[in-house]
């Protein structure tokens, strides 16, 4: 006589050949002090060249829009959402990632990290954050030297600051030391991003020669007034030299994040960013507006034009 034997719903289950799961999609948090342009396509192209197609990872975009006190709140609800590394743009947004969490894995893609207390070192950052230095305290004695070159007169030139933006600080020095070697006068002007018409009033009551914007300002619009002041400035980017600016110069954008994905496919891996030195471009774009330099009756020199990388009419 044959027995029979019966499996119950867990025990035929049990029985089954094991499926392969799909493997979990990696989620990287993004926190922004303003918007950040040509920020995907970048990032995707960097984390492409490092072997993470897009689809690979999900990203959680959290952004102030210029607005640095919603920063922690943001944070927060990366935080909240157990993103596995978190990737903040500008020293504010890296800043409160820093307040906010010392065990989640972050990049940081901001200016000189070591004086903003971000990290230790550049060779050893420390703690829970890595990433990119975008050298940009560095460049605010290039920029100095590259508005005396459009502007030979120039013996007074203005510093729009970032306020709430302790990168502040390391800029305008940089620039107070590159100006003192050419007898160059700086006045440092403070802009808070909700309302600039204080400083604009300033800089047209000081009339300086020229003006250097600290990038973490609101570009666009800044560049439209200082075109409409008739008052030649430079500030890092092609956005802001699109808006009607002068002249940018900064970090190689694609370089930037080239090193940012390796930073953050390096996270993934789980190497933990103590371990993962700050990393710092080596090539720098310089971009002219020549309708901008027309309207104010400059003359750009011929050298300077063939350095630039564009020169946007």
């Amino acid at each position: 006589m044959k027995r029979r034997i019966l499996l119950t719903a867990p025990a035929i289950l049990a029985a089954l050949p094991a499926r392969a799961q799909a493997p979990r999609r990696p989620v990287i948090g993004v926190l922004m002090a303003r918007d950040e342009h040509f920020f995907a396509d970048q990032l995707r192209a960097g984390m492409q060249e490092r072997g993470w197609a897009e689809g690979s990872y999900s990203l959680l975009i959290r952004s102030g829009g210029g607005s640095i006190g919603r920063l922690p709140e943001l944070v927060a609800e990366l935080v909240a959402a157990s993103v596995d590394v978190i990737l903040a743009f500008q020293t504010p947004a890296a800043l409160a990632v820093k307040r906010a969490t010392t065990t989640i894995p972050t990049v940081v893609s901001t200016g000189d990290p070591v004086s903003a207390g971000i990290v230790d070192s550049l060779a050893r950052p420390g703690g829970n954050i890595t990433g990119v230095d975008g050298a940009t305290a560095a460049l605010g004695a290039k920029r100095v030297e590259l508005m005396r070159e459009i502007v030979p007169s120039m013996k007074r030139v203005a510093v729009l600051l970032n306020p709430v933006d302790p990168f502040n600080k390391p800029f305008l020095a940089q620039i107070q030391a590159s100006a003192a070697t050419l007898a160059i006068e700086v006045d440092p002007v403070a802009a808070a991003s909700a309302d600039l018409e204080p400083a604009f009033a300033e800089l047209q009551a000081r009339r300086p020669d020229a003006v250097i914007v600290q990038p973490s300002l609101p570009l666009a619009a800044i560049a439209v007034r200082l075109r409409a002041m008739r008052l030649p400035s430079i500030s890092g980017g092609r956005f802001y030299v699109e808006s009607g600016g002068l002249m940018s110069i900064g970090g190689n954008l694609a370089e930037v994040y080239r090193l940012v994905a390796f930073c953050l496919t390096q996270v993934l891996k789980g190497t933990p960013p103590r371990d993962i030195p700050v990393m710092q471009p080596t090539q720098f774009d310089l971009f002219l507006n020549l309708a901008t330099a027309k309207a104010f009756g400059l003359s750009l020199p011929p050298a300077l034009v063939q350095r630039a990388d564009e020169v946007i009419e």
